[in-house]
């Protein structure tokens, strides 16, 4: 094994156990504020603004921060990697300052549809973005095995985040209290889930850059028509 290829084991290794980690942390705080708050601990709701979403929106920008990284250093990923840097830097800012929320009320207010179908109406307008997003992170890790299977693993879970929140919907016509415990269970799932997903895609981006910075150049080709080299003092 390599010290290219062991460091890289050891960062997604770390990476992994930071994604299950944060995400049952902001959990806990969220079943605290919910049965020690009363839901009164603002900071540790899930609801937008509270510590998951700077959780979630610093994770997002890491990601960002990684590309931009990755385009300078390997050529085949210049412009992609800037498209990814951007793309990603925008869905942290979004997170953070809740646009599609807004957006997606907007939406609802002007067709006159009930509220609650906020949570289908975003993930239609921002299907170019998260497609667009989705497949610059498969190509960036396409040529890493670990890389790969990390970023795959967190678009599953984002992937699985989006369809808990559409599903919401559906707690919304059963009439479902906001305290109530499958909404609890719901918001738990889904916000952990989202937090786990951009941690990994952040580790495996992170394992490409570091197999990438690792490898030296390849030795150059050996010539079998030169003559070999004879050792020092032989005939």
């Amino acid at each position: 094994m390599t010290k290219e290829t062991s460091s890289a084991r050891r960062a997604a290794r770390l990476g992994i156990a930071l994604a299950v980690s944060a995400a049952i942390l902001v959990d806990l705080m969220f079943l605290v504020d919910i049965y020690a708050g009363d839901r009164t601990i603002e900071l540790f709701d899930l609801d937008e603004g509270g510590l998951v979403t700077w959780a979630s929106s610093s994770a997002t920008f890491a990601v960002a921060v990684i590309a931009l990284l990755l385009s300078f250093i390997d050529p085949t990923q210049r412009w992609r990697g800037v498209a990814l840097a951007a793309g990603t830097a925008y869905m942290s800012f979004d997170d953070a300052e809740i646009l599609h929320e807004r957006l997606a009320s907007e939406v609802t207010d002007a067709l006159g549809i009930a509220e609650s179908y906020d949570q289908a109406v975003w993930p239609i307008f921002y299907f170019p973005l998260l497609a667009g997003v989705a497949l610059l992170l498969l190509q960036l890790g396409q040529r890493t095995p670990a890389a790969r299977r990390l970023i795959l693993v967190g678009l599953g879970c984002l992937a699985l985040g989006v369809v808990l929140e559409v599903a919401g919907i559906g707690l919304d016509k059963l009439d479902y209290e906001p305290e109530s415990w499958p909404r609890t269970v719901e918001a738990l799932l889904e916000e952990g889930i989202e937090l786990a997903g951009w941690i990994l895609i952040a580790t495996g981006a992170a394992v490409r850059v570091i197999i990438l910075a690792g490898s030296g150049p390849a030795d150059p080709p050996i010539d079998a028509s030169s003559p070999t080299p004879t050792a020092v003092g032989s005939e």
